[in-house]
């Protein structure tokens, strides 16, 4: 049982990681994508009306030609330079940064599967008896296990049928299969993750239910006033 749970923690620590470089990738793109098209446009835009409007001025015909000369070459220069970025945002970090989303939100979920923070209805647990609560949530792992590696099955006859079309964003000229990818590898790694728990049940993380510990906090921050009040 060591060993499995050794592969668990090193599962979980590398959807971490992964989920988190996910996500700084996506605020780099997107802080890119913001100076691209409110900084670097408008310094560029006023470089070509400076050099523009260079050989007209009085300061122009006092250096001389040579100074015309210059200003030309940085105009034409700057023209090509912002032709080739093109004007506004960067075009594929919108697509891009949806797919990185998109991983992050999945690793995500897988580690949150991991720490038991799922939301869950805890009808049944308020009606049987607690003596059967434990093989309860014995079926519930090896059912949820079943239902995500079906999922995976799924997901890699999807991705194989993408891999066959030769399915192309147009925006970022990315094959879609390699997106599509992260989807038999979340399944088959939650179908994993709650096999082992049905297998070993020590493994099982405690269920950590997320909205009961939010409404508690924010009882005891509203009472807290009123007791100080009190005293």
């Amino acid at each position: 049982m060591k060993f499995v749970e050794r592969i668990l923690n090193t599962l979980s620590f590398g959807e971490k990681w992964a989920g988190g470089i996910c996500f700084l990738l996506l605020t780099l793109l997107m802080i890119a994508d913001v100076s691209k098209r409110e900084v670097i446009d408008k310094v560029f835009s006023w470089i070509m009306e400076v050099t523009e409007a260079y050989p007209n001025t009085g300061f122009a015909g006092f250096v001389g030609d040579w100074s015309v000369y210059i200003a030309e070459s940085i105009h034409g220069g700057t023209s090509g330079f912002l032709e080739w970025l093109g004007l506004g945002g960067i075009i594929w970090a919108q697509k891009l940064s949806l797919y990185f989303m998109l991983w992050g939100g999945l690793f995500g979920s897988a580690l949150a599967s991991a720490k038991g923070s799922h939301l869950r209805p805890e009808i049944a647990d308020k009606v049987l008896p607690k003596s059967l609560l434990p093989y309860i949530k014995i079926v519930e792992q090896w059912v949820i296990s079943l239902f995500f590696l079906f999922l995976a099955y799924l997901s890699v006859i999807y991705v194989l049928e993408s891999i066959s079309l030769d399915e192309v964003n147009p925006v970022t000229e990315i094959h879609l299969w390699k997106v599509q990818i992260i989807f038999p590898y979340i399944f088959l790694s939650m179908g994993f993750r709650h096999l082992c728990y049905g297998i070993f049940p020590a493994l099982i993380p405690s269920d950590i239910n997320e909205a009961t510990e939010a409404l508690e906090l924010a009882e005891a921050e509203l009472f807290e006033p009123n007791s100080r009040g009190n005293r």
